[in-house]
């Protein structure tokens, strides 16, 4: 696509700003939240241009609205995120250097504060996996539910993360959208053991900053156990390919919202 070297040129710019602080490894852990590996880019040269308002859901740093700013510039963004605390303050100063325009609004994406029907098409990018950390299921299933409540009629609706194909169907299950194109990418990242050992331990960090616990100990022992399901899937990419890839593959499903009566919210 003609936008492409464009867009990457903007992405490597954002990186570089995002990992100006860091030491050349955590630089290059840190930096694959700018396009997570090719993905983002992938992800919205496939999705329909927005129409009306658009949803992301989940929206963390902001990264994936960037993306959906310069692949659609005249798109209307509104990013939701359970808090924009901590590592996420860094979304509002993110998109003002992405230079897209972006409405940001702290909720919880299984009660989300919009009126039925009022989005023209929602996007979640790798958020649900988040959400299952902190809330299960039952949470999943609830936050999809709440992206097709808000949907208009005909409204597009973008799903990405590492689910199986399979999931994404059950999730999707009994309410009013129809998949129209389901598709998987894989990053274009492959870290020696040095990157690796030190990525693992700081997704094991972030993957037990989430778990809902009640102290320090419980916390404590989320990120061992999770520090060590990581490090046997490292090494056996390390044995088996020279290399590890800490994501993937991310699959998209694509759905269309149909015409019949909007689903109410259930709070």
């Amino acid at each position: 696509m003609s936008e492409e070297p464009g867009i990457l040129g903007q992405e490597n710019q954002l990186r570089d700003w995002f990992t100006q602080r860091c030491d050349p490894i955590r630089a290059v852990v840190d930096g694959l939240d700018i396009g997570w590996g090719g993905v983002q880019r992938w992800a919205t040269a496939r999705m329909p241009a927005p129409e009306g308002l658009h949803l992301d859901i989940a929206c963390g740093y902001a990264t994936f609205l960037a993306q959906l700013g310069w692949r659609f510039p005249h798109a209307r963004l509104v990013g939701l995120n359970i808090d924009f605390e901590g590592p996420h303050a860094l979304a509002r100063p993110l998109l003002v250097e992405a230079g897209v325009p972006a409405a940001l609004v702290q909720a919880d994406a299984r009660r989300m504060p919009f009126a039925d029907g009022v989005f023209g098409s929602a996007s979640c990018f790798l958020g649900l996996q988040d959400v299952e950390i902190g809330f299960g299921e039952e949470g999943v299933q609830e936050a999809v539910a709440e992206a097709v409540r808000v949907l208009g009629a005909g409204g597009v609706l973008v799903l990405l993360d590492e689910f199986p194909s399979e999931r994404f169907g059950a999730l999707l299950e009994g309410l009013p959208v129809t998949a129209t194109e389901q598709a998987e990418c894989s990053l274009d990242v492959h870290w020696n053991r040095q990157v690796a050992e030190q990525a693992i331990a700081l997704y094991a960090e972030g993957w037990a900053a989430q778990v809902p616990v009640e102290d320090e100990a419980a916390r404590e022992q989320a990120r061992c156990k999770a520090y060590r399901r990581m490090a046997v899937e490292m090494e056996r990419q390390l044995a088996a390919q020279g290399c590890y890839v800490p994501f993937g593959p991310v699959r998209m499903v694509i759905g269309r919202r149909s015409w019949d009566e909007v689903p109410r919210n259930r709070s």
